[in-house]
């Protein structure tokens, strides 16, 4: 794959690699890369690349085709796609820590039974995405007897999950959801109770008087917005908080459940393999290395 040479022409050799299908000529490459960031110019090809990112905090800025350029601080367990037959120029600032996924066209639009299509997009927390990624990942790296159909499961549930991406219309162009500011307002209570156990986690009439409605209208407006319910989102988030706090050494699964905000070990244990398809320690011992 010509993607996957000058990736590593441009930041030096993988941490790991891992191919799917015939080696001479693989439908998909799984690999890690830890470098010191740069600028980059991705051409077109007929590759289709997945970024699951394993650090956090990293600025990025890119550029896909003729579209404007974006700026963004990619956050642990985020997942970003460029597409084929475009030209991405990407700026990374800082130490890097990636799950570069390469995907064969042919073989995508094989796996999700018709034709392929999904637009650029960068740190996305799409849940069903970070799942499949996370299940790529450990496949790739935990070396169990049936972790090859783990692996190729894990790509055609990713091949899914981008085609339904490309398919649903991006949240801030929703009508019917929340205003910008109502949104932050919400976003900030939930993320209070996440990074201060003290604070507890906000109540249904607490997040719609954030948003200044009643709560029918809130649990409405919400879902038009997210996709999910807002107990939903708040799982989600805790989940994400976890995700970033498992690649720290030193923390037990059991530390991480309780830093997270679950009642206990067991129902962190069971909300992440349920969401994510994997557990927890699973997902850390591959994050760790």
């Amino acid at each position: 794959m010509k993607p996957l040479a000058e990736t590593i022409a441009a930041v030096g050799a993988p941490v790991f690699m891992q191919s799917v299908g015939e080696k001479s000529s693989p439908n998909a490459v799984v690999a890690r890369f830890r470098h010191g960031g740069g600028k980059f110019d991705i051409r077109p090809s007929d590759i289709v690349q997945v970024t699951f990112n394993l650090q956090d905090g990293v600025p990025v800025r890119r550029q896909t085709g003729s579209a404007p350029s974006h700026s963004c601080v990619a956050a642990v367990g985020s997942v970003s796609m460029i597409p084929a037959h475009q030209r991405t120029q990407i700026e990374i600032q800082g130490q890097a820590d990636i799950l570069q996924i390469f995907l064969r066209e042919t073989f995508l639009e094989h796996a999700v039974d018709g034709e392929f299509s999904c637009s650029a997009f960068f740190n996305s927390r799409d849940s069903e995405l970070q799942a499949a990624a996370m299940q790529v990942f450990v496949a790739a790296t935990r070396g169990e007897p049936d972790d090859s159909l783990l692996l190729e499961s894990g790509i055609r549930r990713l091949g899914a999950g981008l085609l339904n991406h490309g398919r649903h219309r991006p949240p801030e162009t929703a009508r019917g959801g929340l205003a910008r500011a109502a949104h932050r307002r919400v976003d900030d209570l939930i993320i209070a109770s996440l990074v201060d156990a003290t604070v507890p986690s906000p109540t249904l009439d607490q997040l719609a008087s954030a948003a200044c409605l009643s709560v029918n209208h809130f649990i409405r407006a919400f879902h038009q917005q997210t996709g999910v319910t807002p107990h939903r989102h708040v799982v989600l988030c805790r989940l994400d908080h976890a995700i970033a706090l498992l690649k720290k050494p030193g923390k037990s699964v059991a530390e991480v459940a309780d830093d997270a905000g679950f009642a206990t070990p067991a129902h962190f244990i069971a909300t992440f393999r349920r969401t994510m398809g994997v557990t927890p320690g699973a997902f850390r011992v591959a994050v760790l290395g």
